[in-house]
């Protein structure tokens, strides 16, 4: 009887797939038809007969008769199998394409049944964090539903529950350029494991020879993996897309959205960076970064995201990366320049030696300054020569490659910049890529939590969130203090005095230079 029971043994270890299925036919049947079925005698293969069209009518995605015949044999049996039936009929409807599920909302309008199986397939296809509350809601709601008195139940029961990873993979290329790399990810990996103490069984697999990439992959999986963190290189993520994998968290960013992708670099750094901006009402800024692929595309997404706002000014300028002139560097955002000409020109109408002090623009409310903590070291001392007193920031190339033994340096004193967490956190991490790879482990053992406009607060990169497969982190602010030293930064960091006494200048907002013939 009931051949279906034998899916109950195994119901709460099933991983649940999404099925392939054709557009669904209307449903034939009358309810004359229904109504000869509910009369007919208690025969011994009233059972089977139903069982065989119930199958008939799925096949036939004749999903109104599905339901009907189903609701008629669940109500000749007894509890265990009527769980069995509802299970069945809420895996049959939750491996429908979306857009099958899409038509049947339609046409459900007069099925209270029908509607009652599509709400839970709904809840049931929401992250973990929303489908406890979604699920409570239908109990409360419906409570006539077929499924109310035995697979609910059950469902919130397997939430309170979830089942515990056992067994993760991590293919890194531990030979080549990468290796250095991989070992601190690994570590700051492991270092997460042994925090928690707890049962994981972590194996790692070496990810260099993209030839047998596919295969190490399909060997992780064969030896129990239920998740894999990486490959790290774009080339082998692009390998490893084509089988389409499920479970597997890349440690970079390629265009293939059916991927989670958690890369080293922020997503977003450039509207952090303008947010911040924003939020001190600035209205004025320049941007001084160097000719680095990476700087100056970073300098372009903060101008075009600056500029998009109505009443903002900005102005970019370059350096090469290749033995700048980082004094004219700096003097082109505030107009040396300019100034510098006047005083020539003033030189030539007179035909006398100049006394000249540059007046540089004073429309500005904060400096960017994007590139190296080598570069901007030399940068930021020569705000004393053009006795700039403005909020100055970097980006996040300025979190110390070594977290806890980097020496301070007085150079950058007063530059606010976007870190990572275990910058300033007391943590037993020594690197970013460590905190990048104790992440990527906090990432695959949290993953039912993330969903659009929610994040992990735990974060050692910073804030976690993940949006269309795109794990991004929210940096911190950090600044360097008098004395060299990183700090957090405050909510709101006024300019800074300048040290030495210096010539006062006359308040213009113009591009000028003051010039006297002696």
């Amino acid at each position: 009887m009931f051949k279906q029971i034998t899916l109950i043994s195994a119901f709460f270890a099933v991983v649940w797939l999404t099925g392939c299925s054709t557009a669904p036919k209307q449903s034939t049947s009358k309810e004359s038809e229904f109504g000869f079925l509910s009369a007919l005698s208690k025969m011994p293969n009233q059972l089977n007969y139903l069982e065989e069209s119930i199958q008939d009518a799925k096949n036939d995605q004749a999903w109104e008769e599905y339901i009907q015949l189903s609701r008629e044999l669940w109500l000749e049996v007894d509890d265990a199998n009527r769980l069995a039936i509802e299970f069945q009929v809420w895996s049959t409807f939750k491996n429908l394409p979306q857009t099958t599920l899409e038509e049947l909302q339609i046409s459900a309008e007069n099925n209270t049944d029908l509607q009652n199986w599509l709400r839970l397939v709904e809840a049931t296809q929401q992250k973990v964090i929303w489908q406890k509350q979604a699920l409570r809601d239908l109990r409360e709601f419906y409570p006539t539903a077929l499924y109310s008195e035995h697979l609910l139940p059950e469902l919130q029961n397997k939430l309170n529950q979830p089942n515990t990873l056992k067994n993760i993979a991590v293919l890194l290329p531990f030979t080549g350029n990468y290796a250095n790399i991989s070992l601190q990810i690994r570590n700051g990996l492991l270092k997460n494991h042994f925090s928690t103490q707890s049962d994981l069984n972590i194996r790692f697999y070496d990810s260099s020879d993209l030839s047998e990439l596919k295969q190490t992959y399909l060997t992780a999986i064969h030896q129990g993996a239920e998740w894999v963190i990486g490959p790290l290189r774009k080339e082998a993520i692009e390998i490893l897309a084509d089988l389409k994998p499920e479970n597997l968290l890349a440690l970079n960013q390629i265009n293939d959205p059916n991927i989670k992708q958690f890369n080293f670099k922020s997503d977003s750094e450039a509207a952090q960076i303008t947010q911040k901006l924003q939020y001190h009402d600035f209205k004025r800024i320049g941007i001084l970064t160097s000719t680095a692929s990476s700087d100056t595309n970073l300098a372009q997404h903060i101008l075009y995201n600056w500029t998009q706002m109505e009443g903002n000014h900005a102005v970019l300028k370059t350096y090469p990366t290749q033995r700048p002139n980082l004094r004219a560097a700096l003097g082109s955002v505030i107009n040396e320049p300019e100034s510098e000409a006047r005083k020539n020109n003033l030189k030539w109408l007179f035909k006398e030696k100049v006394h000249f002090t540059p007046r540089l623009r004073q429309d500005l409310d904060s400096i960017v300054l994007i590139g190296s903590t080598e570069r901007l070291a030399v940068f930021k001392p020569q705000f004393k020569f053009f006795d700039l007193n403005l909020p100055t920031y970097g980006s996040s190339k300025l979190t110390p490659a070594q977290l806890k033994q980097t020496p301070p340096n007085k150079d950058l004193s007063h530059l606010i910049f976007p870190t990572m967490t275990a910058a300033l956190k007391e943590t037993s991490l020594k690197t970013p890529f460590e905190a990048f790879g104790w992440d990527s482990l906090t990432l695959v053992l949290n993953q039912e939590n993330l969903a659009p406009g929610l994040c992990l607060n735990n974060g050692m990169t910073g804030k976690l969130s993940m949006q269309d497969n795109i794990i991004d982190h929210r940096f911190i602010w950090a600044q360097y203090d008098r004395y060299g030293d990183i700090t957090q930064a405050p909510a709101y960091v006024p300019p800074q005095p300048v040290e030495e006494e210096q010539e006062p200048i006359t308040p213009e907002t113009n591009t000028d230079s003051t010039a006297m013939a002696e």
